[in-house]
């Protein structure tokens, strides 16, 4: 009974890590741009689920000193099965400076390619 009970326990203990580390989104930061005025983030997303929705949150960081800032994010959703290209306007009227673009995968199954900025 005693060597049950044992393995019960680690069963607990090694379900409820890889639940906590399922959980956790996935994030990419890309190396500091130098930007201006309406910045855009037009990119291909592909969702290789084919059951649920699946999204990415983008979120544009401006460099200071003191560190990132954010100054404008948007999500993008995707259809299960589905591959799109979409532009997204993230900031607005925005001084030259230099600006990174933070990806936070909110489904593992959701891929971000052929990516690239446009400023107005």
């Amino acid at each position: 009974m005693k060597k049950f009970s044992v393995i019960a326990i680690l069963m607990i203990m090694l379900l409820s890590i890889a639940s906590m580390a399922s959980a956790k989104a996935l994030e990419g930061t890309s190396p500091p741009y130098y930007l201006s005025g309406n910045i855009s983030y037009e990119a291909s997303y592909y969702n290789r689920n084919f059951i649920t929705w699946g999204s990415v949150t983008l979120t544009l960081l401006k460099v200071t000193p003191t560190g990132d800032v954010p100054v404008g994010s948007q999500v993008v959703f995707v259809r299960p099965g589905e591959t799109k290209r979409e532009k997204v306007l993230l900031a607005s009227n925005q001084p030259a400076d230099y600006y990174k673009l933070k990806i936070t995968y909110n489904s593992a199954d959701v891929a971000v390619y052929a990516d690239r900025f446009i400023t107005e």
